[in-house]
């Protein structure tokens, strides 16, 4: 392994976050500087002196095969949202309150794996063996730490590979409450759900609250995966382009039953009047999919108890 490539081309599994996170510490503020998943995004960053393409298709594909493989075991629903989501954000706690009861039903979460939404929908799922306060008190802990995504974390590391400090330390910063939280949890308590990340979006770490992560250097690969994988729902919680895009593509694959011949259920956690007034969609797809299958398939709530219910009834969870 070298600067250009510092991760093994091949895998047989998934990561886990003890290997991508090896070497940090909430007491040095650098330390995150020195794992895997940091390295690995600084490779992306330099000046290759080699062409390495084939090396990341190589890796891709590896986690492409370790992801199905997962997934073929378990019921699963997507949880996507917008990234900028901030931790005291009254939609964080609604995505992780409905993340632990799909979790607690027996169902997998999946999601972008980054900040905002991902790491609430992570969040929630982790905690789903534990009881409804210790999740309470862990979206505290994280509201009332660090509770915003550093915006100079984009410029962590330059094109040349030069690595800033200060950005480093901010993003340190933001991190260290997750693992602060994750210590006070024992392991065998953690419930599954995989985080599907990016290194194109690399200044943006992967939740360590997911216990499986499937990390692509591709990041339309990893698009198209993460919406293939909600077969039994998608989730769409507060979110802006990048969400959108989802919900529309989800659409084209809903109508056409792209995946195993199925509709997706589509639920839309409508906090704040985020899906019915900022960005009514509903009128769209009901005229997409005509009046039945919306009504079948297609909720808009702002209750995540409601939300979790519609998706369990519809056969994506225990009774």
């Amino acid at each position: 392994m070298d600067d250009e490539f510092p991760i093994l081309p091949f895998r047989s599994s998934l990561y886990s976050p003890a290997e991508l996170f090896e070497g940090f510490e909430v007491a040095d503020p650098t330390s995150y500087g020195r794992t895997i998943d940091f390295r690995t995004y600084r490779s992306t960053r330099l000046a290759a002196g080699r062409d390495i393409g084939m090396l990341r298709a190589l890796h891709d594909q590896s986690m492409t095969e370790a992801r199905n493989e997962f997934i073929a075991t378990h019921r699963v629903v997507a949880i996507m949202g917008g990234h900028g989501m901030s931790r005291d954000d009254k939609a964080y706690a609604a995505v992780a309150r409905l993340a632990w009861t799909l979790s607690s039903a027996g169902l997998v979460i999946v999601s972008g794996g980054g900040p905002g939404a991902m790491e609430a929908a992570h969040l929630g799922a982790v905690h789903a063996r534990s009881s409804v306060a210790a999740l309470d008190s862990a979206v505290a802990h994280l509201a009332g730490n660090e509770p915003r995504f550093p915006v100079d974390a984009a410029w962590v590391v330059g094109p040349g590979g030069d690595v800033s400090t200060e950005a480093l330390a901010h993003l340190h910063a933001w991190q260290s409450p997750a693992f602060e939280v994750l210590e006070g949890l024992n392991p065998v308590d953690r419930a599954p759900s995989l985080a599907v990340p990016t290194w194109f979006y690399g200044h943006e770490p992967p939740t360590p609250f997911a216990t499986h992560i499937a990390k692509y250097f591709s990041n339309p690969l990893r698009e198209d995966g993460l919406l293939a994988m909600g077969t039994d729902g998608v989730v769409y919680a507060p979110g802006s382009a990048g969400t959108l895009q989802e919900v529309f593509q989800d659409a084209a694959q809903n109508f056409y039953r792209t995946f195993d011949d199925r509709f997706s259920p589509m639920v839309f956690l409508d906090v704040e009047g985020h899906w019915s007034r900022r960005f009514p969609v509903a009128g769209i797809l009901r005229e997409l999919f005509g009046e039945d299958e919306f009504e079948r398939w297609i909720l808009t709530t702002g209750s995540g108890d409601d939300a979790a219910s519609f998706l369990i009834s519809l056969g994506g969870g225990e009774p």
